[in-house]
């Protein structure tokens, strides 16, 4: 609007405009990412056993944590990068952190995520002896399988993996059953989190410039501005924090009891049926979820074209895509029927457009993207109320969360259709499983 009222009339003067400061956003998004290594985070590292091996008494010291070994240990390779590696410690130790260890929780052992040459250094001359025995090899093996190394954020959407440049030091003790304690300790700095909540921040307005210069010449039909004129009734109102505990209780009781993540959906399956039967039974007027037949043929382009962008900025330009399993471009539909759809239905369909029809498209909007920050916060709060000791975890409740919503909710407003937005949604979704890096 305000662009709008400062080029008047002339859409081309408002692409001008827009076109500049999405041009002076990305000349500083790419500055910050030169400046400040590693700011767009990297793709999670798949753990696994390369190597078990004994080792003789041992101490070492590094960035406030003091380790001692005194009758050695077994060492575990779990992942290999170009600059740096990741090894569970077991063993007998005395250990003294910077922060202290909960008094709950004995430690027997630790996970560590170091530089190479570092390791090289605070190991000495310490010598590793391949393990042989095969019964403790598979105890390490099971312990191996439960650590989760260093914490995914967005694990849902696009998982993103963030760790130090230099001097990458990451731990976590572990139980003598191999359990993680958590939180974990990390040697962030300052600017290495400014410069990640910057460039993700800035991405974000990005997108919503370059979708408001693909939808310039966009108005409202006429059907918002009725529906702006007839606002919700107060059960209608009534059901949006309804809906929200619904979906909320939904995805708890899943991630507890280790269900199928398919099923996470299965909440918003449950409002669905419940807004139709209500609809259908006169208890809410004007649900049509966003699938009005006038719009149904608006946004796939600038749907697929915002995804694409998303996942390339995210992840990287890709080697290659992944043909050698025919089977996963049916995973798009499944994707699409099973999450995009639902929760766009429920979200865009209808929280978004029963709180605009109340305080407005602009109002509704910023509303709708509160509550999406909101509701992710307490699932996480719940089902793993660790991560919010870990700094990154607020990057994706504050930034890349919000974003996606507003992204999506925006999305929404300038064409009306909701099967574009659930395309978008789904596309984010798809699109890593298929990229090779």
């Amino acid at each position: 609007m305000f662009i709008k009222k400062l080029a008047g009339k002339n859409y081309f003067v408002a692409l001008l405009i827009l076109l500049g400061v999405a041009t002076l956003l990305i000349i500083s998004f790419f500055l910050l990412t030169a400046l400040i290594p590693d700011t767009i985070g990297l793709k999670p590292v798949e753990y696994n056993v390369t190597s078990v091996n004994e080792f003789e008494p041992w101490t070492f010291e590094a960035n406030g944590l003091k380790v001692n070994f005194p009758e050695g240990g077994i060492i575990t390779t779990l992942s290999e990068t170009d600059n740096s590696r990741s090894y569970l410690l077991v063993g007998e130790g005395i250990y003294e952190p910077e922060n202290k260890i909960p008094d709950t929780e004995k430690p027997g052992g630790i996970f560590i995520v170091v530089e190479d040459f570092f390791f090289e250094e605070i190991r000495g001359s310490n010598i590793f002896i391949p393990l042989v025995d095969e019964i403790i090899h598979n105890r390490i093996s099971a312990f191996s399988e439960k650590q989760i190394g260093i914490p995914t954020v967005w694990s849902e959407t696009i998982p993103l993996l963030f760790h130090a440049h230099e001097g990458l030091f990451y731990y976590y003790f572990i139980t003598t059953e191999g359990e993680p304690i958590l939180p974990p300790q990390a040697n962030y700095t300052f600017w290495q989190l400014f410069g990640t909540f910057t460039v993700y921040f800035l991405f974000v307005l990005i997108m919503l410039l370059l979708i408001t210069i693909f939808t310039l010449d966009h108005k409202y039909s006429r059907y918002w501005f009725y529906l702006g004129k007839t606002p919700p009734g107060r059960f209608s109102l009534l059901l949006v924090p309804l809906s929200l505990m619904l979906i909320i209780s939904s995805v708890i009781l899943i991630k507890i009891m280790g269900w199928h993540e398919m099923l996470s959906s299965s909440g918003y399956a449950i409002v669905i049926v419940l807004l139709v039967a209500l609809s259908g039974s006169g208890r809410i007027d004007y649900l049509d979820l966003g699938l009005r037949r006038d719009r149904l043929q608006h946004g796939y382009f600038l749907a697929i074209f915002t995804a694409i962008l998303i996942i390339a900025t995210v992840r990287g330009l890709p080697q290659s895509i992944c043909t050698d399993n025919l089977f996963i471009f049916l995973h798009l539909p499944i994707i699409f029927a099973v999450y995009g759809l639902p929760r766009e239905l429920v979200w865009r369909g209808y929280i978004q457009a029963v709180i605009s029809r109340q305080i407005g498209p602009t109002k509704g909007l910023i509303a709708t993207i509160i509550l999406a920050a909101v509701t992710r916060t307490v699932i996480i709060a719940i089902t793993a109320p660790w991560m919010l000791a870990y700094p990154y975890t607020y990057l994706e409740l504050a930034v890349l969360v919000p974003g996606l919503a507003a992204i999506l909710g925006y999305l929404y407003l300038r064409t009306e259709n909701i099967l574009a937005c659930a395309l978008l949604h789904s596309l984010i979704l798809w699109l890593p499983g298929i990229i090779l890096y």
